[in-house]
């Protein structure tokens, strides 16, 4: 499997942050010698052999919600124990997330939104050296955690914007509940208060979030597609009244 370069830039000729980010993990994946994963070590129905970052790139949307979470823990261990080329390669596998959150981020955003995807991708390599990574949907985690910094920096840049050209002052983000924030987070945290399971989640983020088609990510469960529709809309059902019973709440 080889990564092309070429299919990663989505902004013409002219790359973004992201698009560097993508580049840089693009050349480490065709080094000879590009770092690699002990498959057999970390188990969960890996490949029992070294794993390259290359071929993670289509494993990873492979496998169970619980193998992965194995992965991104030990791709942010060796973020904190040694450093690059792993920041770079955690980025990279996270891009997809990345360029979602990032074009969420940019709705509506009078400044220019290179400075947004810029601080995302730092935001982003923060939470991979310091998030809490307990509990299940390790990359979603981080992925929010770098999204909600951003989102408060954006706010703040509105507000102050705004009140240079004497406007009114734009409508101060709720920073606590949930549902303001990304929703991977959304998610992550219905699946710690029972609403919705982790592969309910699973189905949800990855065919409403991340653009995977139903059937793909019904094979990934080992789930016919009929039943994956049926379940999808139950967790939908249930994560909307949990949503609108915490705002009524609140």
């Amino acid at each position: 499997m080889s990564v092309n370069s070429d299919a990663i830039f989505v902004n013409g000729n002219r790359p973004t942050p992201l698009d560097r980010a993508a580049q840089a993990f693009c050349e480490i994946c065709s080094r000879t010698d590009a770092p690699t994963l002990n498959g057999r070590t970390l188990g969960h129905g890996l490949p029992p052999r070294r794993i390259s970052v290359r071929e993670l790139v289509e494993l990873l949307p492979l496998l169970q919600p619980v193998a992965r979470d194995v992965v991104w823990r030990e791709l942010v261990r060796l973020v904190r124990a040694s450093g690059e080329p792993w920041p770079t390669v955690a980025v990279g596998l996270a891009l997809p997330g990345l360029r979602t959150a990032a074009a969420r981020l940019v709705r509506d955003y009078s400044g220019d939104p290179e400075d947004l995807d810029s601080e995302l991708v730092t935001a982003f390599y923060e939470a991979l050296a310091e998030a809490d990574i307990d509990g299940s949907m390790v990359c979603a985690k981080l992925r929010a955690t770098a999204y909600n910094q951003v989102r408060r920096m954006r706010y703040g840049a509105m507000a102050y914007a705004a009140r240079t050209r004497d406007l009114d002052s734009l409508p101060e983000p709720s920073l606590t509940p949930a549902w303001d924030g990304h929703p991977d987070f959304v998610l992550a945290s219905a699946v710690n208060a029972g609403v919705i399971t982790r592969e309910e989640a699973e189905l949800i983020g990855a065919s409403r979030l991340e653009g995977t088609s139903l059937s793909a990510v019904a094979q990934r469960l080992g789930l016919p597609v009929t039943t994956a529709w049926c379940r999808r809309k139950s967790a939908e059902a249930r994560l909307t009244a949990w949503i609108k019973e915490d705002k009524s709440s609140s």
